[in-house]
């Protein structure tokens, strides 16, 4: 709707303008105001999410091993310098391949606590009213992603291991069953 309220007031500029008349001018000005604050309203719409708000979906689930149910282990891939982690979990010991944590918008903190679980906190854009929604409909901002929040509470028994981490662990596990092996022979 904003859009045609734009279109209208600077038909009505330039008509106002062109079209000699008594109280024209006073017409343009007012159609020349209207212009402005529709540019205004659009640009602050698109930048600073004006006539929405935030919305939080939160969901929780269970955490199991990344890794082996009789391993207790969370794990994570480095990216870059190691400051940024993609988290890789579990919430179902059926499940084959772990799910990874999203990397834009993303903040990502690991709690210890005695049951282990995840909170996931999605921020949207959402319209603030019907009135907001009529005007800047078009645009299609309903809806729109703000960021993601990941929340791990993971048991004091539970290890959290970048997946080297893992690797090495793995062969020394594999060179410690050769040599039990070994010893029972």
């Amino acid at each position: 709707m904003i859009i045609l309220i734009l279109i209208i007031a600077a038909i009505g500029f330039i008509y106002f303008n062109v079209i000699p008349g008594k109280g024209h001018t006073i017409c343009a000005w007012i159609s020349l105001a209207f212009v402005a604050l529709t540019i205004v309203g659009i640009v602050e719409h698109d930048y600073s999410h004006y006539g929405m708000k935030t919305k939080v979906e939160t969901s929780s689930h269970q955490l199991v091993s990344s890794v082996n149910p009789k391993l207790p282990i969370l794990l994570y891939q480095p990216l870059g310098n190691g400051t940024e982690k993609v988290y890789l979990y579990k919430t179902d010991n059926l499940q084959k391949k772990p799910k990874t944590t999203r990397t834009d918008h993303t903040s990502i903190h690991v709690t210890r606590s005695s049951t282990p679980k995840v909170v996931i906190k999605t921020t949207r854009y959402v319209y603030k009213d019907s009135f907001n929604a009529f005007m800047f409909g078009v645009f299609g901002h309903n809806n729109e992603f703000k960021k993601h929040q990941y929340n791990f509470y993971v048991p004091k028994n539970w290890q959290v291991l970048s997946t080297s981490q893992l690797k090495t662990l793995q062969a020394r596990m594999k060179k410690m069953e050769a040599q039990t092996k070994l010893m029972h022979e």
